[in-house]
Order: structure tokens, then C-alpha cells, then sequence
């Protein structure tokens, strides 16, 4: 019988603790969690002759910043180029990467970090378009360079 009135302490007990939070049997530990940062849903909108927007999302609000090379590389610390991070704390984000060599295969990872907590993606890849050519190819190319980007931007 004692263990019965036992387990209804500690069963009131648990239900009056606030959301979140569980206590031990012991009654003294208070033991609280987070969700880590994950990176989500990393592709490439769009892949111009020397351009390509990268896009991603997070489960929350975080900075934005991409490394890229054309080379695979095993850590973001090893990566040829990157972005400037961007500080402003968003879950959705694009990011331009510019003067890109054209018919180039270019691997990347994307980071995001907020609060301390960092995250890193797998590698992507993407390959640019191939040069225009003639003078038709160069009105092409400004077409494709600079309208997709901002009707990309303008749809968001």
C-alpha cells in the first residue's frame, strides 16, 4: 500500500512541474534541454555562367554564411572561398555567390550559427553554366545573370 501512495506523490508532483522540465525520483535534479541547430533543405536555386544563389533553411533563427571551393574539402576551415557572414538572424535564407569561372564545378557547404551552436551541412555541389558565346551569348548571359536573381528576390 505504501508504494501505491508513493507513486501518486511522485505522479503530482511530475504533473505540476512546468513544461519542459522533469525531476528526478530523487526530487533535487531539474533537468532541462534544447533542440541542436540543423540545416535543412540546401540546394541551388539557380546556377548562372558566373553566379549562383544558394538557398537554405534552419530550424531557427540563425546567422548565414557559405564556403566553397573547387575542390571537395573535409572541413568548412579548409574551403578556398566564402561569404561574409551575414548576422541578421533568419530560418530562411539566399545567398549569392559572384565571379564564379564559368563551366566550373564548385563544392559548398552552408553554416549557421545561433547561440553558440553551430551547423555545418553536408558538401553540395553545383557546375556553372558554360561561356556564351558571340554577341548574342553576352546579351543572353546579361539576361540570365541579372533577371533571374532579382525575380528570385522579388518572388520571395
Amino acid at each position: 500500500m505504501k508504494w501505491r501512495a508513493a507513486c501518486c506523490v511522485i505522479l503530482l508532483v511530475c504533473l505540476m512541474l512546468p513544461t519542459g522540465r522533469v525531476m528526478a525520483a530523487t526530487g533535487a535534479t531539474v533537468v532541462t534541454g534544447s533542440v541542436p541547430l540543423v540545416s535543412y533543405e540546401v540546394c541551388t536555386p539557380h546556377v548562372g555562367f558566373s553566379i549562383a544563389i544558394i538557398s537554405w533553411k534552419t530550424n531557427g533563427a540563425a546567422t548565414s554564411q557559405v564556403f566553397y571551393d573547387i575542390v571537395s574539402r573535409d572541413s568548412i576551415a579548409d574551403y578556398a572561398y566564402y561569404t561574409r557572414q551575414r548576422n541578421a538572424l533568419v530560418e530562411k535564407r539566399n545567398m549569392t555567390l559572384n565571379k564564379l569561372s564559368s563551366s566550373t564545378t564548385y563544392y559548398y557547404r552552408v553554416r549557421s550559427t545561433a547561440r553558440g551552436v553551430e551547423s555545418v551541412s553536408d558538401e553540395y555541389t553545383f557546375t556553372t553554366l558554360p561561356s556564351p558565346r558571340g554577341w548574342e551569348g553576352w546579351l543572353i548571359s546579361l539576361f540570365v545573370e541579372f533577371t533571374f536573381p532579382l525575380y528570385f528576390w522579388w518572388s520571395r
